[in-house]
C-alpha cells in the first residue's frame, strides 16, 4: 500500500526534501483561464520532481456545462505542458459541490468528467477523475467513467466504503507531514497506482522511462541494447525520466542525443574518440 500526499497554494512554501512520501498530488490551476494557475504549482511540481517523488497533477473545476469542462481541459493542458516530462501519474478532473456543478443535470455531471478524461487522454496523459464517496454513489454515473481513467475517491473515515473501482483513498485533510506547515491531505493507493503492465521502455507523457519489475528505473544508469542490436548507455533520471541533452551527473558531464539520428537512438549517451566515433557503448 502506497502513501501520499495531495497539495495546493494552502499548504504554503513546502521543504519537499523532508517530505516522505511514494507518491504527490499537485494542484495545477482551477476554472478556464490560464491566470487560474495555482500560484505554487510550479515551485511544488519542480520541488517534488527533484525529490524524487512521482508526481500526478489535478484540476479544481467550476464546469457546470459540457463545454466548459472542455475548456478547463484545455487550460490545464496548457499550465501543465511545461512539466510533461515530470507527470508519470494522472491528470486528474476534481469535480466537487460547485454552485453550478450541483445544479446541472446527472448526465451532464457525468458528462464533464468524460470530456475532460478525453481530452487529457488524447494529449498523451494517463487521466483521472477524483470526487467524494457520495459523489461518485448518487451525482454522477461512475460506471460511465472510462476503465482507463484513475478513480481517487474522498471519504474522511477509518476506512474506505466505496464499492466502485478505485485507486487512491483520501482518508483525511488533517493530516501533517515533514516539510509541510499545517495541516495537509493524506492519500492511501494500490500499488498499481506506480506499476505497469509491461517491462523495458514507455512513452509517458512525452517523455521515455525504463521499467523493471513494473517500476520505472530512477536516478542510475542502464546500459540497453535496441532494435538495432546494439548496445548504449541511458541515464534514468528524477522520476526515471530519460535524460537527453548536454548532463551533469555527479562531477561528469554527458551528451545525450536529442533525437535518433545517423543509427544512434534518441537519449543513447554520445562519448567519441578524437575522428568523431561514438564509443561510448
Amino acid at each position: 500500500m502506497l502513501k501520499g500526499i495531495d497539495v495546493s497554494h494552502h499548504q504554503g512554501e513546502i521543504d519537499w526534501g523532508k517530505v516522505k512520501a511514494d507518491f504527490a498530488l499537485i494542484r495545477a490551476g482551477y476554472g478556464k483561464y490560464a491566470w487560474q494557475e495555482d500560484p505554487c504549482f510550479e515551485d511544488n511540481i519542480k520541488g517534488a520532481y527533484n525529490a524524487d517523488i512521482p508526481v500526478g497533477v489535478y484540476w479544481y473545476s467550476y464546469a457546470g456545462d459540457v463545454e466548459s469542462a472542455k475548456q478547463e481541459a484545455e487550460v490545464c493542458l496548457q499550465v501543465i505542458e511545461p512539466y510533461r516530462d515530470k507527470i508519470t501519474l494522472p491528470v486528474f478532473f476534481d469535480q466537487e459541490y460547485e454552485p453550478a456543478i450541483k445544479a446541472a443535470s446527472f448526465s451532464t455531471r457525468t458528462r464533464c468528467c468524460t470530456a475532460f478524461i478525453a481530452a487529457v487522454e488524447a494529449a498523451g496523459y494517463r487521466a483521472g477523475l477524483y470526487a467524494s464517496k457520495d459523489w461518485l454513489d448518487n451525482r454522477i454515473d461512475a460506471k460511465a467513467i472510462p476503465e482507463s481513467a484513475v478513480i481517487w475517491v474522498a471519504q474522511y473515515a477509518s476506512r474506505c466504503t466505496y464499492t466502485g473501482r478505485h485507486t487512491i483513498w483520501q482518508y483525511t485533510s488533517d493530516g501533517s507531514v515533514d516539510g509541510i506547515k499545517g495541516r495537509v491531505d493524506l492519500n492511501q493507493a494500490s500499488d498499481d497506482l506506480l506499476t505497469s503492465t509491461a517491462d523495458g521502455w514507455q512513452k509517458i507523457a512525452g517523455g521515455w522511462y525504463w521499467y523493471e519489475n513494473g517500476k520505472p528505473v530512477t536516478n542510475c544508469w542502464r546500459k540497453i541494447t535496441g532494435a538495432s542490436g546494439v548496445p548504449y548507455w541511458y541515464y534514468l533520471g528524477p522520476g526515471g525520466v530519460m535524460l537527453k541533452g548536454m548532463q551533469k551527473i555527479g562531477e561528469e558531464v554527458f551528451f545525450f542525443n536529442p533525437s535518433a539520428a545517423y543509427g544512434v537512438p534518441e537519449g543513447a549517451c554520445i562519448i567519441t574518440d578524437s575522428r568523431g566515433n561514438v564509443i561510448r557503448t
